[in-house]
């Protein structure tokens, strides 16, 4: 490689990376899918991971789509909604090719109330859905029916809309200064955020207190009880902060990761909007039930991977070392992790110091060179999907190094087009 080169794809990856180091991310509202990601059609049905062919959907997703597609009245019954699908008349996309996130087998569509998140350094924006909660039975983990269709509407009218108010009347949440007041809470931010759930649930209540709302009640209810709320509040961050590092010439950063439980996929800022995938992933770790193995759960989706893309998650292991356990790992496990990705990260959040990390901060801004020179890959966490729907457990994967790999030739050849 020349000098010149060299210093091209340094100084790409500082202006991508300052991008990941600097956000803002702060949520702003909550709007209805139509009225806000970018390229919508009223007849998409956006999905996690990479894009997919109807052929290619695992079956949790296909309940998850159905019940979306019923919801927005488009069909009255999944076998209806499907043959929709199969024939084209509803469009399956790629939820972070438009912006967008969504949390295991989640469908976003029309009218679906999402978390808008913007990066008041860039302007960019990221969505995602309202978390659930605790619900077993939930359109997110490919679940519906009656109690589930409730839940959507539930959602649509009143517990969306109430959100949104609050945080309107809030003048927005910044979501990396409540990251930065709960560093050190045991959070880290992908699997475990109940430190930063119930801060900002506390900030929140307020006013929610001061809404006329008849359901007021029943929405401070909901939230007090999801301690993994925040989640989908980071992956909107997430995904604002992001949306702003892509397709940065000759940058060789991660900024795209995520699976549909066919494949698995990754994005880099240097290669555009272009995914290289490997069959998805097993996600292992502790069951829900222990009757069940790995042969009942579908490979890895979702795009909560985006937190890990941000610099947590796996990435920031020792910040949330009870989570690892979970996965069969200790203390020293969870060092291992986040250590293990310093080792290809390009810096770190020195605004969310760990203190028992010696006050450092979690790494971000993976390099794909230095993943495959180095032959270290990070590790995710993330929960796992039963096979007929429902979470099945939470547990722990590698970033695949296949995706890297890829990306890299890819990155290789597009630098020759260019010369």
């Amino acid at each position: 490689m020349s000098h010149e080169i060299k210093t091209r794809i340094e100084q790409a990856n500082q202006k991508a990376l300052s991008f990941l180091v600097e956000g803002q991310p702060v949520w702003t509202n909550v709007l209805y899918a139509r009225e806000v990601v970018p390229g919508f059609k009223e007849n998409m049905l956006l999905h996690a991971g990479p894009p997919l062919k109807p052929e290619q959907v695992v079956a949790p997703l296909k309940t998850s789509l159905c019940g979306a597609a019923i919801h927005e009245g488009f069909a009255t019954s999944i076998e209806d909604a499907w043959d929709m699908i199969m024939k084209g008349d509803l469009v399956l996309g790629s939820a972070q090719d438009h912006s967008c996130t969504c949390g295991a087998v989640m469908t976003i569509s029309a009218s679906t109330p999402l978390i808008v998140a913007e990066d008041q350094t860039s302007g960019f924006q990221g969505y995602a859905s309202i978390h659930p909660g605790h619900n077993p039975k939930t359109l997110r983990w490919g679940s519906y029916d009656e109690d589930v269709e409730k839940q959507l509407c539930w959602y649509r009218d009143v517990y969306g809309p109430q959100l949104g108010e609050a945080v309107r009347r809030m003048k927005g949440i910044n979501i990396r200064a409540l990251i930065a007041r709960t560093a050190g809470m045991g959070d880290e931010h992908h699997n475990r955020q109940m430190a930063a759930s119930l801060a900002m649930i506390c900030d929140m209540i307020p006013p929610l207190l001061g809404s006329t709302s008849p359901g007021r009640d029943q929405i401070i209810n909901e939230l007090v009880v999801n301690d993994r709320f925040f989640l989908h509040v980071l992956m909107a961050g997430a995904m604002s902060v992001v949306e702003a590092a892509k397709n940065i010439p000759m940058s060789t950063l991660l900024v795209g990761f995520g699976g549909n439980g066919h494949v698995c996929g990754m994005q880099f800022s240097g290669t555009g909007k272009e995914w290289f995938t490997i069959p998805a992933p097993l996600i292992l770790g502790q069951m829900l039930n222990p009757k069940w193995t790995e042969k009942d759960i579908v490979g890895q989706i979702g795009d909560s991977t985006i937190t890990e893309v941000y610099g947590f998650g796996g990435l920031a292991s020792v910040a949330g070392p009870s989570y690892v356990r979970l996965t069969g790992g200790d203390f020293a496990e969870a060092q291992r992790r986040t250590n293990n990705a310093r080792q290809v990260c390009l810096a770190e959040h020195k605004w969310a110091p760990i203190p028992w990390d010696d006050f450092r901060g979690p790494p971000v801004g993976i390099d794909m060179r230095k993943v495959v020179a180095t032959g270290i890959v990070p590790t995710s966490h993330g929960g796992s999907v039963h096979k007929d729907g429902g979470q099945a457990g939470a547990g722990s994967m590698p970033f695949p190094m296949e995706c890297f790999k890829q990306g890299l030739r890819r990155f290789s050849e597009v630098i020759k087009e260019g010369i």
